[in-house]
């Protein structure tokens, strides 16, 4: 009996990561099929390899070769990424591999995580794990080069951890890992914080109590403050460029409505899937743990009203099929489930359960679909738009000459000879202050002796009107066309 459950053990997770390397060669042979050519959906994902390449090869922590720069938001992806180039592995293989890794297991941590919800073996050995294996959102995810699925996992991870009432420096230890792959996962440790609180209500001021509390915070902080004295020294602010920069280029979005209404907006793009049948589930299971008074198993639900939230706040917008709040997909599937469970026990008739069950099932296969044509689509929009630009700049412009870009990752990854000002501010961080003003943008350039500049003409529509920049060269790529959408340009500065 016990080596049958051993070998369970074992076996069921490996089934988890075989299931992710289906899924991830899926998304890939789609890909591969349309565009005919490997690629990153987003221009993001070519910032990291920048990263990554100067950190495996030069062993520096920087986006121009030689300078030093507080531009990532993902340090622990940077570090991971660039193992494949010290160890001299084809990034693609590597950046694939790593995406089938924390896919995986993150299917496996749901497992975990689920078990401490439900008594339901079903449910939390087979349901959960698939749910999360097979949403699009989080294969497109695994594929895109992002640190997406890493943070995912982590969160994952702490949950499971919490929990589990592991030790506060192996608590501690996995929050500060998280926050150095996403600087917002510090609201789910504040959250597990706020958790350990309740679990030691009775003997709070106890000397064990304080220091379980002090090793957490502790551990958090001693893994947090290299990357924190790296961003002051670099940029002189604790927090990366981008989160300014960000912040800054999408202030306008704040503006335009009130606070509630982009929450609500936050919710579109994560919700578009099979898991919208699982919300019914997912708000009787959050009554049913608060009747039960269950706090400690309802507080990591908190994670899918908190991150969108604060991008609500902050950064309100759903691009990228809402690529930031993706993380809270796999929570709105493990409470939606499990309440689900809980719902179905009160719905005497058995055909509405199964016809609930199976439309879940044929929407999360219908969906993993659709998901590779878009994972493809975009694919193909940034090699036909960002690389493409990049290659015929490498190509023509002379050696030497300034080059202003607003998209700075596969631009910087496959023209790293010539130098360039990034419009956007994550690695030029001092146009932040003015950086949707288009005449000191403008006058910046002139200042910083740029020759060429590389934007998308709605974005910069007086730039791009202005005699002053001249078009030489445009992607002329058809699958934006096809979409109604501009081509990216490439200007001379006369």
């Amino acid at each position: 009996m016990t080596c049958a459950i051993r070998r369970t053990a074992v076996v069921r997770p490996l089934l988890y990561f075989l299931c992710a390397a289906l899924a991830v060669a899926f998304y890939l042979l789609i890909a591969y099929l349309q565009n005919g050519a490997f690629g990153f959906p987003l221009d993001d994902a070519w910032i990291h390899q920048v990263y990554a390449r100067n950190l495996g090869t030069r062993f520096e922590f920087s986006f121009f070769a030689g300078q030093p720069s507080a531009g990532s938001t993902s340090p622990l992806w940077a570090i991971l990424l660039s193992i494949g180039y010290a160890l001299r592995i084809d990034f693609r293989v590597w950046t694939i591999l790593l995406g089938i890794l924390f896919l995986g297991a993150s299917g496996w941590m749901t497992q975990r995580a689920t078990a401490h919800l439900t008594e339901n073996a079903r449910i939390a050995a087979w349901f959960a794990p698939l749910l999360v294996l097979l949403e699009w959102h989080m294969v497109w995810a695994s594929v895109s080069g992002m640190e997406i699925l890493l943070f995912v996992f982590l969160a994952l991870a702490l949950v499971e951890s919490f929990f589990a009432q592991r030790g506060a420096i192996y608590l501690g230890l996995v929050a500060g890992l998280l926050t150095l792959t996403r600087p917002e996962g510090v609201i789910l440790v504040l959250l597990i914080g706020v958790g350990l609180l309740y679990q030691q209500r009775r003997s709070l001021f106890s000397v064990r109590t304080v220091r379980s509390l002090g090793l957490y915070a502790l551990t958090f902080l001693v893994l947090l403050t290299p990357y924190l004295y790296f961003n002051l020294q670099t940029s002189g602010t604790f927090l990366p460029n981008t989160f300014y920069a960000k912040g800054a280029e999408y202030a306008a979005l704040t503006t335009q409505s009130n606070f509630f209404a982009r929450w609500l907006a936050m919710y579109r793009q994560p919700l578009i899937g099979a898991q919208l049948l699982l919300l019914p589930g997912l708000f009787y299971g959050a009554y049913f743990f608060a009747r039960q008074k269950d706090w400690t198993r309802l507080l990591p639900a908190a994670w899918i009203l908190l991150l969108p939230a604060l991008y609500a706040w902050r950064l309100p917008v759903e691009y990228q099929f809402g690529r930031y709040v993706m993380p809270i997909i796999p929570f709105v599937m493990i409470y939606g489930i499990v309440g689900t469970k809980f719902l179905f026990e009160k719905i005497p008739l058995r055909l509405i359960r199964r016809v609930w069950g199976m439309t879940i099932a044929v929407l999360l296969l219908v969906f993993l679909v659709l998901g590779a044509n878009l994972y493809a689509q975009s694919v193909a929009i940034i090699n036909c738009e960002m690389v493409a630009a990049a290659k015929w700049t490498a190509a023509n412009v002379p050696a030497g000459a300034t080059i202003a870009a607003h998209d700075i990752g596969a631009q910087g990854y496959f023209d790293p000879q010539h130098p360039m000002l990034d419009l956007a501010g994550l690695v030029s961080p001092e146009v932040i202050p003015f950086i949707r003003d288009e005449l000191k943008l403008k006058a910046w350039m002139s200042e910083r002796g740029a020759e060429y500049a590389i934007f998308f003409p709605t974005w910069y529509p007086k730039l791009a009107h202005d005699a002053e920049f001249l078009e030489i060269f445009s992607t002329e790529c058809a699958v934006t066309q096809r979409m109604g959408e501009e081509n990216l340009k490439v200007y001379l500065l006369e």
